[in-house]
């Protein structure tokens, strides 16, 4: 990629520098205009993929219903436009000196959608949920102790009306960064969210939106909530004023891309988020013509890997791996999935990390003929390896054609699987696969996504390197200091080159595209909406 082109990544949401080991990350946005005064009312339709998996929060999930559900739930904490974490629903935070007791004081006058007052009994009663085996909560190894750091929290008690104690085993450097990860949401809801049984029913929480409708398959309708609970500080992250101007938020379930583009530019949608590249030059030439879209370009936290099956009897072998690291050319990949608009990036480590240096940036060299020698030590002759993929992700489709051509250049018998996004997801909890194009959404810190596929297989088969050495060092990250965890994670990053547990491609760039009668729409480095503080021109009257 162009420096100068790295360059324009330069700047995070606002202007603001994060760090791209001295090329940043800028977010490329045509201003708002027009209508400056906010105005109330009216629907913003927004095109999603697919429809949500669930309405139950960081249980069964995935992008989409992340999207839908920030609006409507709320953690104590979280992620500014700059990747700190900062207060939501807790007012202050105390932290004792040896770092296991966290004393979260609540904002007084916070009202659940049913109109109830937030209280530290609400905030006890939804922890001790997720830690309940029986909810299925998506990240409950962070907090139990299972996981790769040992962290446990020992207790969860309300002090106060308002004050509410966490009790670690342990200190805990990303104990915050955790909780406000946006995969495992840890929203604060009302005990009537699930029967007297306690079976789940639907979301009651403290966010800017409620829940009306969830018509499957077809759309989800969010209502303003009246009684929302403001904060004063500038719109940053998930944090700050969250003023919900517009009245009805409907997520409109669209999978065809072509179909999004049309009900766009026809009025019957507001905002396609985290369109392709390859969709963006079709977008921008209408833009040019008609003026009545506006593109919002930016670089994101998701990275794009390709999987391979540690358990398989050839590919597990490490001959075999770094003999597919060698048949690809990160930089053509990146270039044939991006069309030059994101820069190759092999680490977990993001290209706008402030952790993201020049010892990031080297991988195994692209080397077809090495690639050939170390396959036939590995044993390989030419058998069919499968390599799974799905169309709902383009830019997923994109890598797995680019990886096959280049693997089979190099001699791999490569054939494509194509599988819907549900089934792929499916093999990949599984651990059934042998290749597998995919894409791990956003994470506000490296030992956060290190700590995603790093993990006792035993355990989840969704780790993909179960090595004693690599969850060592992702376990220390979590108590390290700030200079310590550069140290380690440029450790898992060269131990992560030896192994090849799996190959990172690039982080994605995005485009978000918005009417001209929406005002105040910012994206932001986690790729999703962000639709508080957003308001319609004419009370979101639709042409």
């Amino acid at each position: 990629m162009p420096n100068s082109l790295r360059q324009a990544f330069c700047r995070a949401t606002l202007g603001v520098l994060l760090n791209c080991g001295g090329l940043g990350c800028l977010i490329l946005a045509t201003p708002n205009y027009g209508q400056a005064t906010p105005v109330g009312g009216g629907e913003m339709r927004v095109a999603i993929s697919s429809d949500i998996r669930s309405t139950n929060p960081g249980v069964n999930r995935d992008g989409n219903t992340d999207t839908v559900l920030y609006h409507i739930v709320e953690p104590l904490v979280a992620f500014t436009d700059t990747l700190e974490v900062a207060p939501l629903l807790a007012e202050r935070i105390d932290i004792t000196d040896d770092g296991r007791l966290y004393t979260f004081t609540l904002r007084s006058g916070v009202s659940f959608h049913n109109g109830e007052l937030l209280q530290a009994e609400h905030v006890v009663w939804t922890w001790q949920r997720l830690l309940d085996p029986a909810t299925g909560f998506r990240c409950q190894d962070w907090y139990d102790g299972t996981g790769n750091s040992g962290l446990k929290i020992e207790a969860v008690e309300a002090v106060t009306p308002l004050t509410v104690e966490f009790r670690l085993n342990q200190p805990s450097a990303l104990f915050l960064h955790r909780m406000a990860n946006l995969q495992c949401l840890t929203g604060i809801i009302h005990p009537d969210s699930v029967a007297s049984d306690g079976t789940w029913q639907q979301p009651i929480g403290t966010g800017p939106y409620k829940l009306d409708q969830w018509q499957r398959g077809k759309s989800v309708t969010l209502l303003r909530h009246q009684d929302y609970s403001n904060l004063t500080e500038p719109r940053s992250g998930l944090t700050g004023d969250k003023t919900p101007y517009i009245e009805r938020l409907h997520f409109v379930v669209t999978p065809d891309a072509i179909a999004a583009q049309a009900a766009l530019f026809s009025g019957a949608v507001d905002l396609l988020f985290a369109v392709p590249p390859a969709a963006r030059h079709s977008v921008a030439a209408r833009r040019d013509r008609k003026g009545d879209v506006v593109l919002k370009d930016y670089l994101t936290l998701d990275w794009t890997a390709l999987l391979i099956a540690p358990d398989d009897p050839l590919l597990g072998k490490p001959d075999m791996r770094r003999a597919i690291a060698h048949a690809l050319a990160h930089e053509q990949i990146a270039e044939f999935a991006n069309l030059g608009m994101a820069p190759a990036n092999a680490s977990p480590v993001q290209v706008i990390s402030p952790f993201y240096s020049t010892h990031h940036s080297q991988w195994l060299e692209y080397n077809p003929d090495k690639a050939r020698q170390l396959a036939a030590s590995a044993g390989y002759q030419g058998e069919p390896i499968w390599l799974q993929t799905n169309r709902k992700y383009s830019y997923m489709f994109d890598n797995a054609v680019a990886i096959q051509a280049m693997l089979q250049a190099a001699g791999f018998n490569v054939q494509l699987q194509v599988l819907d996004w549900a089934s792929q997801l499916s093999h990949f909890f599984r651990g059934d696969f042998q290749l597998s194009s995919f894409g791990y959404s956003s994470r506000s810190h490296p030992a956060l996504l290190f700590g995603t596929f790093t993990g006792d297989r035993s355990i989840a088969k969704s780790y993909q390197w179960d090595n004693d050495q690599a969850r060592n060092l992702v376990g220390q990250l979590a108590t390290a200091t700030h200079a310590d965890q550069q140290h380690l994670l440029d450790q898992l990053y060269s131990l992560m080159r030896e192994q090849v547990p799996l190959i990172g491609l690039y982080n994605d760039h995005n485009t978000d595209v918005v009417r001209t009668r929406v005002r105040n729409y910012e994206p932001w480095a986690f790729g999703r909406p962000r639709l508080w503080g957003v308001w319609l021109e004419n009370k979101g009257e639709r042409p």
